[in-house]
């Protein structure tokens, strides 16, 4: 009796894994894209690591780093000078035609301020924030969109000022109206002690600090919040009407605090995805976490972070294994430590404003994969972009991918042309980034090296497509 009763529970079983699988949700149709935009088009002059937003008008404003060779300044057609200092900043009302942001004059001489690395991001009143560091600080704009294509430069200045002695890599995130948030990368966790303040865990030493300002960017509190343990971030601003909720998630560099320590070492191996949220726009922060991810991962880089319109948050990391050591003479011999040989995307969902997280591997298809981004339109759909090839024996393309909630992703090429060959273990940059516009459409923009200066790799250009 007792092997029938056994019987009968098995077959139960089957059927239901077989309804199970039949009911298993598939993936929709891959995005696909209008031809690429060439944004550097001075041939020599080329960019790396692209920022982009698209504000409620529809406008796209894309920023990037200037090549290094042309870092402190760079030709620039598109000009009223014909050259250029700061960051390149671009925006576009159709995606198709790019031309330089106005100035307050005609000469543009914003363009003078010289910048590193830029950033940018947009509010609720029409309000586009562009930050660009210079290292030791960063230069602030502001720009006002009326409508499509209708915008100005309303305020430009060359320093924050912000408190930290070194800014490397801003990142800037804004809502409402005119709550702006940026974050700055000291580079490690010792030397700037004057924004370790607050109680609760998320106050402490940290890589990143929180500058916060309530007056479109006019002034900003001077010392910040920095986040404790914070390693690579990434914030986010909830764009919903009278919202207060503001983001920041990051890698924790296994602990190390980047003086005497590094990620990786004996000791400093746990490695922790940090969610900080704030549900006063930056008065007070709380952290939870995210979950985990390995410390001795060469090439660990920024986790992504985006908030859907039911308030739904999406965070995006790439976990990776890196080019292993070899042996020689009884030694480990490390190698370039820039090329994957396996990567896996899991994305990480908050219902409930950041206090607790689920995670799932979402990787479209087996390989290596390097940098990626996450955002989330206003009907729902999740989108995903990624440097990625099969094989070491492949070049590099960047894909993207979305989905519905709940769903798999369907991924495709953005471009049919390789962004680098098989011979680099590893595509230009740190970053590229993704947006969706108001009519749900995703704008991707990205690194591509090309052969201007006489081999691949001493340059390299920004392009810019939009899904069709």
């Amino acid at each position: 009796m007792r092997r029938t009763v056994l019987a009968l529970s098995c077959s139960a079983v089957l059927a239901t894994s077989a309804a199970v699988a039949l009911a298993a949700p598939s993936a929709g149709k891959a995005p696909a894209f209008n031809a690429p935009v060439l944004l550097t088009t001075d041939k020599y002059a080329g960019g790396y690591e692209p920022s982009v937003t698209v504000d409620r008008f529809n406008n796209v404003y894309v920023t990037a780093h200037k090549q290094n060779h042309t870092l402190v300044v760079s030709p620039d057609a598109r000009a009223a000078t014909g050259l250029r200092s700061q960051s390149w900043l671009w925006t576009s009302k159709d995606g198709k035609t790019f031309s330089d942001m106005p100035g307050l004059t005609p000469l543009q001489e914003q363009n003078a301020e010289f910048g590193d690395e830029g950033e940018v991001a947009h509010d609720e009143t029409g309000h586009m924030y562009f930050v660009d560091t210079n290292v030791t600080d960063n230069s602030f704009s502001r720009y006002k969109a009326t409508g499509n294509g209708q915008v100005v430069l309303e305020h430009t200045r060359p320093v924050g000022p912000f408190g930290e002695p070194v800014d490397d890599r801003p990142w800037i995130t804004a809502h409402g109206d005119g709550v702006v948030m940026y974050i700055g990368n000291q580079g490690d966790k010792v030397t700037y002690p004057a924004g370790v303040r607050g109680d609760g865990d998320a106050y402490g030493p940290g890589r990143y600090t929180v500058y916060m300002s309530y007056d479109h960017g006019t002034t900003f509190d001077p010392l910040g919040v920095t986040l404790n343990d914070s390693g690579w971030c990434r914030p986010a601003a909830d764009h919903r009407k009278g919202s207060k909720d503001l983001y920041v998630v990051c890698t924790n560099d296994g602990g190390a605090n980047d003086v005497q320590e590094t990620a990786g070492d004996p000791g400093f191996e746990k490695g922790t995805l940090w969610a900080y949220s704030s549900h006063d726009d930056g008065k007070t922060w709380t952290r939870s976490r995210m979950g985990s991810y390995d410390a001795h991962d060469k090439i660990s880089t920024y986790p992504s972070v985006a908030i859907g319109k039911d308030g739904t948050l999406y965070a995006l990391y790439n976990h990776s294994r890196s080019v292993p050591a070899v042996e020689f003479g009884g030694m480990p011999v490390p190698q370039t430590g820039d090329d994957p040989v396996e990567s896996r995307l899991w994305l990480y969902t908050s219902t409930n404003k950041g206090r607790s997280w689920t995670a799932k591997d979402v990787t479209p298809r087996k390989g290596m994969i390097r940098y990626s981004w996450i955002d989330v339109a206003n009907d729902g759909t999740v989108g995903i972009a990624y440097y990625f090839r099969a094989t070491r024996s492949e070049d590099w393309y960047v894909w993207a991918a979305t989905a519905k909630p709940g769903r798999p992703f369907a991924a495709a090429k953005v471009s049919s042309a390789r962004i680098a060959s098989k011979d680099f273990g590893s595509p230009l940059g740190d970053f590229f980034e993704i947006a969706f516009g108001p009519d749900n459409k995703l704008n991707v923009v990205w690194t591509s090296l090309n052969e201007d200066l006489g081999a691949e790799g001493l340059n390299s250009d920004i392009y810019y497509a939009k899904q069709r």
